[in-house]
């Protein structure tokens, strides 16, 4: 591996230390993030002008190039000051990226062009219908969860395929998805987003009326391979996506085992006629899943750093590679809610009270778990390659 590869896969620390430099800016508007909805002002502001939204974005245009073992690390961080801001960043980041890893030169040249740095988010799961025309698609639609939208200049959107009314398919018979990426002032934002975690994100709907859009500004929902020269695109949509909630989920464990440490001495549970930290029971209990948390973090880490070597060979990802990125977040999701879980209840009446870092970070990884690209059931299918991989090396 030659020294540019070496390179492509350490950790950038002065971007991770970035990341740390906004932390107490972060949790200091949080709660006022969640009464708005969305990211505040100051927050936004500092990040943009800290350039994390453009993490994954090529200098050639402006960006950070930030590998994904760098980009892990800073969504960890923003999420462990406060896992709205860190889910906003994350969505915002890897928007982008698929803008701009996955659409055509001159498309992309005309989003950034004249030392422009746009922002995308949007749902990009099949909101709408279009057909294809001339030059492009033509299509309209209606989305939910548009996580980062309200601080966003495009917006994905993705479509169904039509041809004659019916749905177009795939080689492997799955419907065709056609994402659209449109200036933020062609969309109807419906202000909609009151939930139980993750209040702070600005996930409102939004409706795309009836628009063209030019094929280089569109691609096909399970492009793989980059229109870039930087090949970190090349894990496709998806390990984006997964790499993204996975960082979340990783930050939310991170600050809630900080925070019942920091009440593990100070704090007396009526049953335990001491303080909590120095209990047994608690002390066994903490040291499992602060194991977890570790565990869990480090086979993110080989998962991405793995798929970034097999990157920097010239190689193409195996498909036992590509479901390790949707095996990895939902595992760490599922582990994650049990360890905040813990603390929280640890916890007692400090989680409960609001407001609460405990009981904040309950609801948010309450809220993530939610999210439909790490529904457990997807583990049926997500394992038939690792299945099959396991069963070829088998003696």
């Amino acid at each position: 591996m030659n020294a540019h590869s070496q390179r492509f896969l350490t950790e950038d620390d002065d971007l991770i230390d970035r990341a740390r430099s906004l932390a107490a800016l972060v949790d200091s508007e949080a709660l006022a993030s969640e009464e708005t909805g969305n990211m505040t002002k100051p927050v936004f502001e500092a990040l943009r002008e800290s350039e994390l939204f453009w993490l994954l974005v090529p200098k050639s245009l402006g960006g950070l190039q930030a590998n994904l073992l760098t980009s892990l690390a800073v969504w960890e961080e923003v999420s462990r000051a406060h896992g709205s801001a860190g889910w906003s960043l994350m969505a915002n980041s890897t928007g982008t990226a698929v803008a701009v890893g996955f659409c055509s030169e001159s498309e992309v040249e005309a989003m950034f062009g004249d030392g422009k740095k746009p922002i995308m988010a949007g749902m990009l799961g099949p909101g709408g219908t279009c057909v294809e025309v001339d030059g492009g698609y033509r299509g309209s639609g209606k989305y939910k969860f548009g996580s980062g939208s309200l601080q966003a200049d495009w917006l994905g959107a993705g479509m169904l395929v039509l041809d004659d009314g019916q749905v177009r398919k795939m080689p492997d018979g799955s419907p065709r998805v056609q994402i659209f990426f449109v200036p933020r002032a062609q969309v109807e934002f419906k202000g909609n987003w009151d939930v139980f975690g993750l209040g702070g994100t600005g996930s409102v709907d939004y409706d795309l009326p009836e628009v063209f859009v030019p094929e280089g500004r569109t691609l096909e929902r399970t492009e793989v391979k980059g229109r870039r020269d930087w090949r970190i695109y090349d894990v496709g949509i998806a390990g984006l996506a997964c790499a993204g909630h996975t960082a979340v989920a990783l930050g939310l464990m991170k600050r809630s085992l900080e925070e019942i440490a920091k009440l593990a001495f100070g704090k007396k549970r009526p049953a335990y006629q001491t303080v909590l930290g120095e209990h047994p029971v608690f002390r066994h209990d903490f040291a499992f899943h602060e194991a977890t948390y570790q565990a869990a973090r480090s086979f993110t880490w080989d998962v991405y750093r793995d798929a970034e070597e097999t990157i920097a060979r010239g190689e193409t990802l195996t498909p036992a590679q590509r479901q390790r990125f949707r095996q990895n977040v939902i595992y760490v999701h599922r582990v994650a809610a049990d360890v905040v879980r813990f603390c929280y209840t640890s916890g007692g009446s400090d989680s409960l009270r609001n407001p609460s870092v405990l009981g904040r970070c309950m609801r948010d990884m309450s809220a993530a778990t939610q999210h439909i690209f790490v529904d457990t059931n997807a583990m049926v299918d997500v394992v038939k390659p690792i299945l099959a991989q396991w069963h070829d090396q088998a003696v």
